[in-house]
């Protein structure tokens, strides 16, 4: 059962798009030759009739925008992973994270409205993608992911995961 908002505790990650999720991703990074770290990405596709704002998961301030230009596959293929996008990065107090903005097949305008150092608010609005587009949000160490493929998720109000008590790393 997906978990809507009814009070907003600082533990829970909101989601930063509406759609479906179609893809939750583990990867591993060597960080020297006998450590890895993993890390989870949630990927939601946004349908036409979807609202295409994109909204804050988490607390935190924006320590880096990174535009690329690239194709416009359509948001829900693999493929797309090479479409234009924007990257941004945010920092929280349970470490960085990334939301991904991606066009799809119809959109050829990705909006930030979001600057570098700018602090934003959880559900705070951070831009909009146009139809038919795909946000990914990078999920922190210390959360467990509430959402499964194929579930449905509402920008703002739907919990996406959420931390444990000792997730936090930055007081």
């Amino acid at each position: 059962m997906i978990k809507e908002v009814v009070q907003m505790n600082q533990e829970q990650m909101l989601s930063p798009a509406s759609g479906r999720i179609i893809r939750i991703q583990t990867f591993k990074k060597s960080l020297n030759k006998n450590a890895s770290q993993e890390s989870r990405t949630i990927s939601i596709f946004m349908h036409l009739h979807n609202v295409h704002i994109t909204a804050a998961p988490l607390d935190g301030m924006v320590k880096k925008i990174i535009p690329e230009k690239g194709n416009f596959k359509p948001a829900f293929l693999r493929s797309s992973d090479f479409n234009t996008k924007n990257t941004i990065e945010l920092a929280t107090k349970y470490g960085d994270i990334k939301i991904v903005q991606i066009a799809g097949f119809f959109t050829r305008k990705i909006k930030c409205e979001v600057k570098e150092g700018q602090e934003v608010a959880k559900a705070e609005r951070m831009g909009k993608i146009c139809f038919g587009s795909r946000v990914d949000v990078s999920i922190p160490d210390g959360f467990e992911i509430l959402v499964k493929k194929g579930d449905k998720v509402k920008c703002r109000k739907t919990v996406i995961a959420i931390a444990s008590p000792s997730a936090a790393t930055i007081p």
